[in-house]
């Protein structure tokens, strides 16, 4: 019974999963469609001739850069969307609106995981010579606490 609940929480998670990455592709695609459309429209307006013709093709592109930003705002606050489970650090929030590549934000924090795993784990092998050397130090000048010692001692070394 236990497995059967197992596959359906499985299951359930999976689908979950599918539907969030189905919504991000599509919140994806929006996005890129307003930014080309935004690019577009930045050129209209740079080569804007004065015509009849080019003003209601700019009214028209910004018509439907607004209705697509709508469309967009409306899925992101949907209650029933997957995307409200997605949580984005704000640091990465801050870091874009500074203009910066949140690929580097990335970058830069798994490096800094990185050097603080090494500084901990150099923490740790030196605490374990430390412990060594006490014991053996202590064995040495206390034999009758040499049972006791390596009692801490293995009770004080990873499995």
């Amino acid at each position: 019974m236990d497995n059967t609940q197992t596959n359906r929480s499985t299951t359930s998670q999976d689908v979950d999963l599918n539907k969030l990455r189905e919504e991000l592709n599509q919140s994806e695609q929006q996005v890129t469609s307003i930014i080309e459309s935004f690019i577009e429209l930045g050129v209209s307006i740079y080569d804007y001739p004065g015509t009849p013709e080019a003003t209601q093709g700019m009214i028209t592109n910004l018509k439907r850069n607004v209705d697509r930003l709508y469309k967009l705002n409306q899925v992101s606050n949907d209650p029933n969307s997957t995307l409200q489970h997605v949580n984005i650090p704000f640091e990465v929030v801050q870091y874009i609106e500074d203009g910066r590549n949140p690929d580097i934000y990335t970058r830069e924090f798994v490096e800094a995981i990185r050097r603080s795993n090494q500084y901990q784990r150099a923490k740790m092998h030196g605490l374990k010579q430390l412990r060594n050397s006490l014991a053996e130090k202590i064995s040495e000048e206390f034999p009758d606490l040499e049972p006791a010692v390596q009692d801490i001692v293995k009770r004080t070394t990873p499995q």
